[in-house]
């Protein structure tokens, strides 16, 4: 065998190599975050002013750039160029394809129905001890649905504590436990 085809076929074997990484990398991160949630928000990044999650976008993207390349190369025997365009093909239609299912999704979400100061005077439950400089939680029902809010108090609050919301400030509500006699 000639030295170059020996090149050729060792950098093909280390481009399927490569493929197949994009692909599991890319699968295995999709559906962590799809079984997890938003575990990846901490490296999630803003678009447009829109509020889509990215990272599955581009792990869609990934894997389906090296599902491509796989493609590319062992069942129409492309090249490496060939692949590699193959596979950026497929990663970008399959990115795009997630990005407007994603979108539409959103759009379907129910939007939250209140301010945060429309729950000023409601009550709620303390669920992660709240003390003086130290932010808890408490739960909120409000509308018919029960929400989680970090808050804070200057008095000390343990968990399982009803308690009265008197202001907010951003998004953390200051809480204070009811007066006697009230609850």
């Amino acid at each position: 065998m000639p030295v170059g085809q020996v090149f050729e076929a060792v950098e093909t074997a280390q481009l399927t190599t490569v493929y197949w990484i994009a692909l599991g990398v890319g699968l295995g991160l999709l559906v962590l975050s799809v079984l997890l949630g938003d575990v990846f928000d901490f490296i999630d990044f803003d678009i447009g002013g829109t509020d889509l999650a990215v990272m599955p976008i581009l792990f869609t993207a990934a894997a389906a750039f090296g599902a491509g390349g796989l493609i590319g190369i062992e069942a129409f025997g492309l090249g490496r160029g060939g692949s590699i365009f193959a596979g950026l093909g497929t990663g970008v239609a399959a990115g795009a394809l997630a990005g407007a299912l994603f979108a539409l999704l959103r759009r379907q979400e129910a939007t939250d129905g209140f301010t945060m100061s429309q729950l000023i005077g409601e009550r709620g439950r303390c669920s992660l001890t709240i003390g003086p400089g130290k932010v808890g939680k408490v739960s909120v029902t409000y509308g018919g649905m029960t929400r989680t809010f970090s808050a804070s108090s200057a008095d000390e609050i343990a968990t399982g504590e009803e308690v009265v919301v008197s202001d907010v400030i951003g998004s953390q509500l200051t809480v204070a436990k009811p007066a006697t006699g009230q609850g």
